[in-house]
């Protein structure tokens, strides 16, 4: 009976997931058009805050479940190095194949130095602030300091008049209610999703497999429920790349990345400290390195080719590959 509720949950989600996105993306490009807002923008922003509420959600909860239990919050973090790094790779190169991303000259002077910065920034805090492989309440508040000036620094970027008729621009009041049933439907589909999954796999790992309860939660939170509470942004990117609002796509990663990081670690940490191994100190390494690499990627042409969001889609499979190597314990 279980195993088929899990699956149900899968089946619904994705439903949610799909069909949430496709509301998000028409109803936040046709605000952005409206206010002459750039659809950057709204992807940095809105879009970014909306497809991150699972990871807020599923961290946060756990967050609260290990205060009452006095324990760290370990998977938290993990969710959130692994949504991070599924949003690099597969994400950001799942839309690239279906179109070249576009980057602007502006991402260079503040949202990837922030991205990378706040990627290098909690990996110190883990290691050196405290020496205690956690995140604790006033590293926390340092990271929600970044994140609001962060805000305040997309806020204040310049609007963009925006020309007209390349993309239908629905009434306001209904673009309004499409937002929220958007918005409510990406993070219902992302939990449900995340549930059911996490769920079967730890069943699965723990009773078939025998693996150690410990190691099996560091690979579902890098994995499964990392993928689920990413799955938002993967579905909202595909969405707006098939409706040629790429800049959306790209706003989305980035944005949600930085939300991620500072935001959502920031409010969790707040809650209760954040603990990690040694497995999830070496992954926010591979996501130091492969931010770089995007970086690199888009400064090149100013442009992400489809070539170079097929390497970033073959990262995530081999990532994906190397930590279930890892937690198997050939190494």
């Amino acid at each position: 009976m279980d195993l088929v509720l899990h699956l149900l949950a899968l089946t619904a989600g994705f439903f949610f997931l799909i069909k949430g996105a496709d509301f998000f993306v028409v109803s936040a490009a046709s605000i952005a058009r409206k206010f002459h807002v750039s659809t950057l923008i709204i992807g940095l922003t809105l879009v970014a805050f909306g497809t991150s509420l699972p990871e807020l959600a599923v961290s946060f909860a756990a967050s609260i479940s290990a205060r009452q239990q006095g324990m760290t919050a370990d998977i938290a973090i993990g969710n959130i190095v692994g949504s991070n790094m599924a949003n690099l790779t597969l994400i950001l190169g799942f839309t690239a194949l279906m179109a070249p991303v576009m980057v602007r000259k502006s991402l260079f002077k503040k949202e990837f130095p922030i991205l990378l910065v706040s990627a290098i920034l909690i990996t110190v805090m883990a290691m050196f602030f405290q020496a205690d492989l956690a995140i604790v309440w006033w590293e926390a508040l340092i990271l929600l300091s970044v994140f609001v000036l962060y805000v305040v620094m997309v806020l204040k970027s310049p609007k963009d008049v925006l020309p007209e008729g390349e993309i239908e621009v629905i009434d306001m009041k209904k673009a309004i209610v499409l937002l929220v049933v958007g918005l409510a439907g990406v993070t219902a589909g992302g939990y449900a999703v995340t549930w059911g999954a996490e769920s079967l796999a730890l069943n699965f790992l723990v009773s078939t497999f025998s693996m150690d309860p410990g190691k099996a939660t560091t690979l579902v939170g890098l994995s499964i429920v990392a993928l689920g509470t990413s799955l938002p942004e993967l579905v909202t990117s595909i969405v707006a790349a098939k409706k040629g609002e790429n800049e959306i796509a790209l706003g989305n990663v980035v944005g949600s990345n930085i939300f991620n990081t500072v935001l959502v670690v920031g409010l969790s940490g707040s809650v209760v400290s954040l603990g990690m191994n040694n497995d999830v100190i070496f992954d926010m390494f591979i996501v130091i390195a492969v931010t770089m690499l995007v970086i690199l990627f888009a400064w090149t042409k100013k442009v992400i080719t489809r070539f170079e969001g097929l390497i970033l889609a073959l990262l995530y499979v081999l990532y994906i590959v190397f930590i279930i190597v890892r937690s198997s314990g050939l190494f």
